[in-house]
């Protein structure tokens, strides 16, 4: 297949969440990212409505690596020409989209997510410009990358896509950026409250303020290790700042 031709379908993948419903989510997306597909393998009306059919069935992944399960998709139908393993490519789909989505949704949203807003919500607390790039610079270039080569290799290697997938090992890159957040938390916790200790004047109160700090970044830690997600302690945190000015 071409270059162009991936290109066309990569860039479809991009919108799987553009027509998204409580029926059967992503079906839609997923359908109009592979229609292409039935038109370059010269098939009827007929089977095009066929081919459709097949490819609106349920279907409910991690958007940024629904384009591994669509590059291993089209490998698939490619290979089978005029012969429709329909069972085969069902199969492929329903068993890569439950793994993906678990990953998806603690990597992206539980992990890198909360790691770049909290690093650029320090900056900017600190007066810098730079802390919305800093965010969108720590966010998108990882997750179009791991978009754009989870779908070539799902292309490559069909059903041993998820290859590429594992080789990241999501899962312990997420525990490492969890603690990222955990420290790029007390960091900011630790300039809020010398903020606060400066605002007085007693002396006495600057040791209580940080005690409290070093109490909030104890707490933290043992929330994540009971499993909390750090949105919510970065959550948590906030509104707790935001109590101490008021």
């Amino acid at each position: 297949m071409k270059a162009s031709d991936l290109a066309g379908f990569f860039l479809r993948s991009l919108f799987i969440m553009a027509s998204l419903n409580f029926r059967r989510m992503q079906n839609l997306g997923f359908a109009f990212a592979i229609l292409p597909l039935a038109r370059r393998m010269g098939k009827d009306e007929k089977s095009v409505s066929s081919f459709l059919v097949r490819h609106l069935e349920y279907f409910n992944t991690h958007p940024y690596l629904s384009g591994a399960v669509l590059g291993s998709v089209i490998r698939l139908e490619t290979a089978n020409g005029h012969h429709d393993q329909t069972s085969d490519i069902s199969r492929l789909k329903k068993s890569l989209m439950g793994p993906y989505a678990a990953i998806g949704d603690s990597f992206f949203w539980g992990s890198l997510r909360p790691l770049a807003g909290i690093t650029a919500a320090a900056m900017a607390y600190q007066g810098s410009v730079w802390g919305p790039f800093v965010l969108l610079l720590l966010f998108d270039p990882l997750q179009v990358w791991i978009r754009l080569k989870g779908f070539l290799e799902g292309y490559r290697h069909g059903w041993q896509g998820i290859t590429y997938i594992k080789s990241w090992d999501l899962p312990r890159l997420a525990r490492f950026m969890r603690w990222g957040t955990i420290f790029f938390l007390a960091v900011a916790a630790a300039c809020l409250g010398q903020g606060i200790a400066n605002a007085y004047s007693e002396i006495w109160m600057q040791p209580l303020v940080g005690i409290a700090v070093l109490a909030a970044l104890l707490l933290s830690f043992l929330a994540m290790e009971r499993g909390m997600s750090p949105l919510t302690i970065l959550y948590g945190m906030t509104a707790g700042c935001v109590a101490l000015m008021i």
